[in-house]
This record gives C-alpha cells, sequence and structure tokens, in this order.
C-alpha cells in the first residue's frame, strides 16, 4: 500500500491496514497528539474508524477525503489534548465515544474545568482562553463507556484497559487481533529513539504516581505477551520484545524524584509542612520555566507544576522521615 503525501502529517504504517497519524507542526503545545487510522477491511469493517486521533481540522477532512468515511472515533481520556479538534470527526459523520468519568469534558468545557480540579486554582476564564489557544470546540454527542469494556464495530474489536495513573478515564487500547497496544498518554513520549519527551504526566489531584507505576508494568506485560506493535499519543512504534519504553518511563518517573529530592535538600524546606514545601518549590521553577510564563498559562502550569511537586513529596524518604 502506498501512503499519501499529506503536508505536516506524518503517516506510518503499523500494519497492512493499521496507520499512525502524526502532526508536524501543531498551533500549541497542547493541541494535538498521533492516533490510529483503522482502514476497511473485508469481513471486518466497511468503513474507517479513527482512535484517539486529535488533530487540526484541516487534515482530518484530508484524511476523511481519502480514507472516509470515518464511522466511529474513540477518545482514550479528556485532557485538551485528546479533545480539542474531536469535534471536526463528529461533523465530518464520525459517532464519538469517551470513558467515563470524562466522556461529558468533551460536551462542555465547564466539566472539563471543575473535574479536572481547575476551578480550585483559577478563575473559568483561564481556562477558556487554554481552550482557544488550543482550538477546543465542544462536541454535541459522546457516547460513553467504562474503562475496562470493550468496544466492537461490525467484526472490529477493542479491548480498553484502564490506565488511570495519568487521569481516572484514561486507557488504552488493545487490538487483539491485529496485535496492536495503543498505550496513549501513559508517558512514552520519545518522538525519536534518541530524543526525550518529559514523560509520565501526573500534574493533576487525581492523578498518581503509584497507580502510574502499576499501569506501566500491565502495559509491559501486555505488550510482551499478547501483542507485536506499540504505539501511542507523542511517539514513534515500537515492535515486540522491545522494552525500552517501560524503561525509558520508569527512569523519568525516578528522575522526577531526585528532582524533588535535590531541591528539598538546598535549604530548611525539610522542616516545613508539606504546603509551605510545595509553594517553595513552585518559587525554584523546578520543572517548568513558568518565570517565563503570563497570565493564564502561568496559573495553569503552577497548578500542573504544583501537583507533580506535591507527589513527590509525598514519596520523598527525606520528607517523611
Amino acid at each position: 500500500m502506498t501512503l499519501p503525501k499529506i503536508d505536516n502529517l506524518d503517516i506510518r504504517k503499523v500494519s497492512e491496514d493499521i496507520l499512525l497519524i502524526h502532526q508536524i507542526k501543531t498551533p500549541f503545545l497542547f493541541s494535538c497528539c498521533d492516533g490510529l487510522l483503522i482502514l476497511p477491511k473485508k469481513g471486518r469493517n466497511r468503513y474507517s474508524i479513527a482512535l484517539d486521533l486529535n488533530i487540526e481540522p484541516k487534515y482530518i477532512k484530508s484524511l476523511n477525503d481519502i480514507y472516509g468515511p470515518v464511522s466511529n472515533y474513540v477518545c482514550t481520556h479528556a485532557h485538551v489534548d485528546h479533545t480539542c479538534h474531536v469535534y471536526s470527526w463528529e461533523q465530518n459523520g464520525a459517532i464519538i465515544h469517551a470513558p467515563n468519568p470524562e466522556a461529558n469534558f468533551l460536551l462542555d468545557l465547564h466539566n472539563f474545568y471543575r473535574g479536572f480540579g481547575f476551578d480550585e486554582a483559577m478563575d473559568y476564564i483561564s481556562v477558556e482562553k487554554f481552550g482557544e489557544l488550543n482550538g477546543f470546540h465542544e462536541c454535541k454527542k459522546v457516547n460513553p463507556f467504562k474503562p475496562g469494556d470493550f468496544l466492537k464495530f461490525e467484526d472490529f474489536n477493542i479491548k480498553t484497559i484502564s490506565l488511570p495513573g495519568h487521569s481516572k478515564a484514561h486507557i488504552g487500547l488493545l487490538l487483539p487481533t491485529e496485535e496492536v497496544f495503543h498505550i496513549s498518554c501513559l508517558g512514552f513520549d520519545k518522538p525519536k529513539p534518541n530524543v526525550d519527551g518529559f514523560g509520565p504526566w501526573y500534574g493533576f489531584r487525581q492523578a498518581s504516581i503509584q497507580q502510574y507505576l502499576e499501569d506501566i508494568n500491565l502495559a509491559e506485560s501486555i505488550f510482551l505477551n499478547d501483542v507485536k506493535y506499540l504505539t501511542s499519543s507523542h511517539s514513534y512504534i515500537v515492535e515486540n520484545p522491545d522494552t525500552h519504553p517501560f524503561e525509558y518511563m520508569r527512569a523519568k518517573i525516578e528522575k522526577n524524584q531526585q528532582k524533588v529530592d535535590k531541591a528539598l535538600k538546598t535549604s530548611d524546606y525539610l522542616k516545613k509542612s508539606e504546603d509551605d514545601a510545595v509553594n517553595q518549590l513552585l518559587k525554584m521553577d523546578v520543572f517548568f520555566p513558568k518565570r517565563k510564563l503570563k497570565d493564564f498559562l502561568f496559573e495553569i502550569y503552577t497548578l500542573w507544576e504544583s501537583w507533580i511537586i506535591r507527589k513527590h513529596i509525598q514519596r520523598s524518604e527525606l520528607f517523611n522521615k
């Protein structure tokens, strides 16, 4: 099969009828994610199916013109980089499916604002501006499902795998017949083998480092025992038995712990309360260059970093002596 050339899209073949698609240049850091396009196959699915492929509307139209119609779209969770352009798939005729408890975040940005705890730290206008920056538009209808459910579109089967360390609804998509496992935002975010990303993301109250480590172990077991190919939202295709993605994610979490422990050692923060220690470390820009940010971006990055720092303080052997 010859792959089409679409400006600003990197289209890679996972298997003969499954494509991993990446938007090269994006409007903002959190406006897009890579996903899969399942092409029609006789006796399996008559129409294409999009899995977690959040790209700008003009590219959705291009793909739909070539491979459409796309009958169904599956979202893996409701962080903005996975939701802001989903409305365009809906406008092009796809039925939208998303996991609870975040499915209704696609219907109303206020649900996103409250559901992820932004309301505890900032006014709604800040999240509204963030949504506009990333091109977010609400969907009209979303079919919710429970993480862990099986999804069936004609004779194409998906086993959703709950990976809640990243967010409560976050799922991986296991395609058992095709031997592909899409781990979404578990934390393997290397655009190339020699280029690192941030790693696992746990910058909300609902996220959990311990659960993340358990999710990584589960995903590794599924990959090694059940499939040939591993894909994710921000990385390249990995073939069994390459375990680098899982080693990378664990190492990133450990490196983050070391950053927080080092910051705690620099002064008397160990003698302070947890809240005081978090606030002091926030001033140090341990993870993000917040001092370079203004207005709503400063507020949002501060919220994210506060939870990342807090979770590592809670795990720190130094702080919990």
